[in-house]
């Protein structure tokens, strides 16, 4: 029992030594562990102190807030490589213990060359940032289908999350240059265009110019512009634009220069002004005078032509010789001399006295030369020598010594008031002469000639007269006084204007159809304040209420043109209704047309925002007072029009059409742009010119496009433009005008009246001239003709002749001229001249005669409006109606041949979609090394004139087909513009154009 009881001590205490030295042996362990650890971190922070890295803490073995999951701070981008220098991704997290790199699903570990760790000072958030290197071989060794990428991993206690995978591309550029700058030459104010097609790269390359070695600042330097395609323009080139110009192309990998290209500024001679003529070179008889000019304003520079004409000009002079009969023939000439002045003379009634010498000391004798200089001399009065001064002045003065001196001036005054009273009497024997023989005169007249019912108004012609300008009282007078004007033959301006012809709300009566042209009622010429007054009603907006109106108030029997029709609020107060069309417009676009005008305004599709709504309007001016005024060389070429309203906002331009009288030859034009902001009501706007053609810069606000007959302006600004036109120096341009030739539909037995007008050949023009006789009641006598009208001061003359049996024109009546500037810079919307027949046969009742008219010195511009009317035909009911000329129809030139007015019926909508738009833009926006991209679709429209209009936009393409959609309105547009696109081998397009329109066209 002991020994089992000793052993079980024995037992229990062995347990428990080996108990405690397994205890002491544990920590043992931990504790060198534990110091272990310490060292480590010693070591950790002294190698970061060492390196630079700056930590306030001990970094910490596990989170401080295990609740934060990891957050990127920065996520690697895309990037490229090249072949000697590897690409760097960055990746920053906070809250993460760990953050490393995978690249195509494989760790990077071991390319990672920098791995940093450390804690923000401010809010004590952890944050670790690692980079990796991707070397060019590693990304051109990878052949998988996906492009060579990587993905950053950021670790913690809390999660893992993974960025975006960036994508590493191999980076690279050509040498090759698909189309370089070319060496030119250009005249000094021209504008180029340096082409520039860049290598091919990845990524694409920017482009930047050189000249002479430094870069061009486009910023700084405003005279060049670099497109989106890469080309250099200069819109005004300069002689320091010489030089050499090098084209750049640089990317990541590389950076390429093309040839240097050289520009050369070339100036063409100009002539000086001519010198004064020299003197005969014979004191007697026949002799040689000269002048000369030099090649020197400017002189020709850098192989710049050479001045185009004769430095020297000779033509003969006569000398007047001495009478040999009396002198010896050796007797020299001799020159006059003035003789003295004479004293001043009396001081007459305009406070001004004259005094003469006399070239006779000596005269000239033998071929001399007379005397320079005048032989009057006129001053005004000084020193009290002026009578009628000094008169008022007595008058003013108070005082008996001032009564005396009037009282002794009484003499002159007498006789001052004597002759006054005998011109006073001698003037009115002469009124009332000249009124007892007009009376005479009226009571020998038919009385079917008077007009109204009780009033006598005298309209006897008066054939002697041929006046070519009309006098301001009649030009703006009643239309009796412009027909009495008419008969008398004169060559006059407008007939009235725009705003004086229209009639009073009360019809015609019955008793009143026999007047002849004229009615008392058509006497009245009412104020602007007459016009209509539009407002808003949108249901009967636009073109079709604006024909409706306008039948309504030339035919209606009650129609009244004081009447205030349905129009917008937006439109300009002064408009005549009759000259205007307009319309709600929105996203999808719209045409515009002036009826009866051969205007219309395009708004292509986009041109305003998604949500606006604007009512836009197009007008044709008529009043004379909405003419430009013209120096003596510049010519108005089509009619003045206005659109707005002001300030619409527009994200694509307009496009405006109207035609033009210009008979286009580059050479020998030179055509502006006219632009004026003023309102309606001012009576003088003011005009400024904008562009000329051929001449624009990169600053120029519009494209004009101007086709043999049409223009189009391409505009982002609604205010109102004209175009005027002046030759080129040493040229002769011409304008074509339109001849239409009318006669009264109610006329008198006694005399037959004709109008001819001479107006711009243009339809808006002749329509002007068509409402002027439907108010005039003036009928159609012969289709209208145009005639070419040359630059170079020709009159312009009217001939009557071939009168037929039964009439006859009073001599001297019968011819007429009108002066060149009256027709070419005239400020005149209706110029015309008119001529009388005198009834001598009353049996006979046809009219035959024709008109010749020509310009004097050019019977090559001739042209014959041929008159056959028989006077016992009955008036039209409404004499309008005959002179209606219908759209689509022509009116024919001299020859026959080629049409003087010939405008379409307008096409509503647009042909092209704006998915198939979209498309085509896609195709040939982007440059191609053939060039067959939009600049060649703009060659085959024959719209490249200026085509650095187009290569500033950012969708070159869209604003072609817009200025496409605005010129061919023909119903074969979209296979001619197929077809264009096959022959710039484009099939891709032609293929969009198929498919929308369908394989039949």
């Amino acid at each position: 029992m002991w020994f089992r009881k000793e052993i079980k001590t024995t037992c229990s205490s062995f347990l428990c030594f080996l108990l405690g030295f397994l205890i002491f042996i544990s920590e043992t362990l931990v504790s060198e562990a534990a110091r272990s650890r310490g060292r480590k971190k010693e070591n950790f922070r002294n190698r970061e102190f060492e390196e630079g890295v700056f930590q306030l803490d001990p970094l910490p073995t596990e989170d401080p807030d295990p609740s934060s999951a990891p957050v990127f701070v920065e996520e690697p981008e895309d990037t490229f490589v090249v072949r000697n220098k590897p690409a760097i991704l960055h990746c920053k997290a906070r809250y993460a213990l760990w953050v490393y790199f995978k690249c195509n699903d494989e760790s990077a570990h071991r390319r990672q060359h920098s791995h940093q760790q450390f804690v923000d000072p401010m809010n004590g958030v952890r944050q670790v940032e690692v980079s990796v290197d991707i070397s060019w071989k590693e990304v051109e060794n990878y052949e998988e289908t996906n492009k060579y990428g990587c993905v950053c991993f950021a670790w913690s206690s809390s999660g893992e999350i993974k960025s975006r995978r960036a994508v590493v591309t191999i980076a690279y550029l050509k040498k090759h240059f698909f189309n370089q700058p070319l060496s030119t030459s250009v005249e000094i104010k021209g504008q180029i265009s340096l082409q520039c097609l860049p290598p091919e790269g990845v990524p694409p390359p920017k482009i930047f110019w050189l000249r002479n070695g430094e870069i061009i600042d486009t910023s700084k330097e405003t005279n060049f512009i670099i497109s989106n395609e890469g080309n250099l323009l200069i819109s005004q080139v300069r002689l320091a634009d010489m030089g050499n110009y090098t084209c750049g192309a640089k990317n990541e990998a590389n950076q390429r220069l093309s040839e240097p290209a050289t520009l050369t500024v070339y100036v063409n001679g100009g002539w000086s002004s001519w010198s004064p003529w020299s003197e005969c070179s014979s004191r007697c008889g026949r002799g040689i005078q000269t002048r000369k000019r030099l090649c020197s304003n400017p002189a020709p520079l850098n192989e710049g032509e050479q001045c185009v004409g004769e430095t020297a000009q000779k033509t003969d002079c006569t000398t007047l010789c001495p009478d040999n009969r009396k002198e010896n023939t050796i007797n020299r000439a001799v020159d006059g001399r003035w003789t003295s002045w004479s004293s001043w003379s009396t001081c007459g009634l305009d406070c001004k006295h004259h005094r003469r010498r006399s070239c006779t000391s000596p005269k000239p004798a033998n071929g001399g030369r007379y005397c320079n200089g005048k032989d009057l001399a006129t001053g005004n009065c000084t020193g009290g020598m002026c009578r009628a001064v000094r008169d008022r002045d007595e008058v003013m003065e108070y005082g008996s010594s001032q009564a005396e001196k009037a009282h002794s001036a009484e003499p002159e005054t007498n006789i001052t008031l004597y002759i006054g009273l005998f011109v006073a009497i001698a003037v009115f024997l002469a009124v009332l002469v000249g009124m007892v023989f007009v009376v005479r005169r009226i009571k020998g007249q038919d009385p079917s000639m008077y007009i109204g019912g009780g009033s006598v108004v005298p309209v006897q012609p008066d054939l002697t007269q041929n006046v070519l300008n009309l006098p301001p009282h009649i030009r703006h007078g009643s239309h009796s006084d412009l027909n009495s004007n008419e008969k008398s033959g004169l060559c006059v301006a407008p007939l009235l204007p725009h705003h004086h012809l229209f009639s009073t709300n009360i019809p015609p009566s019955p008793a009143q159809s026999h007047v002849p042209l004229l009615d008392p009622q058509m006497s009245h010429a009412p104020n602007s304040t007459d016009k209509t007054t539009p407002h808003s009603d949108s249901s009967l907006s636009g073109p079709s209420s604006l024909t409706s109106s306008r039948a309504n108030s030339l035919f209606g029997p009650e129609a009244s043109l004081g009447k205030n029709y349905v129009t917008s609020v937006t439109l300009p107060p002064n408009l005549d209704i009759e000259c205007i069309a307009w319309k709600m417009v929105t996203k999808a676009g719209a045409r515009i047309t002036v009826p009866d005008s051969g205007i219309t305004m395009t708004v292509p599709k986009g041109s305003m925002k998604a949500s606006a709504k604007e009512e836009i309007y197009v007008a044709v001016l008529r009043d004379d007072k909405d003419r430009p005024r013209l120096t003596d060389k510049q010519t108005l070429l089509s009619p003045v029009i206005q659109c707005g309203p002001t300030g619409v906002s527009l994200r694509k331009p307009v496009i405006i059409s109207f035609q033009h009288c210009a008979v286009v030859d580059p050479e020998s034009w030179c055509v502006g742009v006219y632009s004026s902001e003023s309102s309606t009501e001012e009576e003088n706007p003011v005009w400024k010119k904008i562009v000329t053609l051929n001449n624009e810069t990169i600053n120029t606000p519009l494209y004009c496009q101007l086709d043999s007959r049409q223009s189009h302006l391409v505009t982002d600004q609604l205010v109102r433009y004209v175009l005027v036109g002046e030759s080129q120096p040493d040229r002769k341009a011409i304008k074509s005008l339109i001849l239409a030739a009318f006669a009264p539909a109610l006329h008198s037995s006694v005399d037959y009246n004709l109008r001819l007008y001479c107006v711009e050949d243009t339809r808006a023009a002749l329509e002007g001239v068509l409402q002027i006789e439907k108010k005039l009641r003036g009928k159609l006598i012969d289709n209208p003709k145009s005639m070419p009208f040359q630059d170079g001061g020709s009159n312009l003359c009217l001939c009557l002749e071939d009168v037929g049996p039964g009439w006859r024109c009073k001599p001297g009546a019968n011819y007429q001229e009108i002066p060149f500037q009256h027709v070419w810079s005239t400020r005149q919307n209706h110029l015309h001249c008119s001529f009388t027949l005198e009834h001598i046969d009353r049996s006979l009742q046809t009219i035959s005669c024709h008109i010749l008219v020509y310009q004097r010195g050019i019977q090559a511009h001739r042209q014959i409006l041929r008159i056959n009317t028989d006077l016992r035909e009955k008036p039209p009911a409404s004499p309008a109606v005959s002179l209606s000329i219908p759209l689509g129809s022509t009116v024919t030139s001299g020859n026959g041949n080629s049409p003087v007015v010939s405008v379409d019926p307008p096409a509503e909508g647009f042909r092209l979609s704006s998915e198939v738009r979209k498309q085509l833009c896609a195709c040939l926006n982007p440059p191609t090394s053939r060039g067959n991209d939009w600049r060649r679709l703009a060659r085959e429209l024959g719209v490249d004139r200026y085509i650095n209009y187009f290569a500033t936009k950012p969708n070159p393409t869209e604003h072609i087909l817009d200025l496409w959609e605005a010129r061919h309105r023909e119903s074969t547009a979209l296979t001619d513009l197929m077809n264009f696109f096959r022959v710039m081998e484009r099939n891709d397009a032609a293929l969009i154009i198929e498919r929308h329109a369908g394989p039949w066209l």
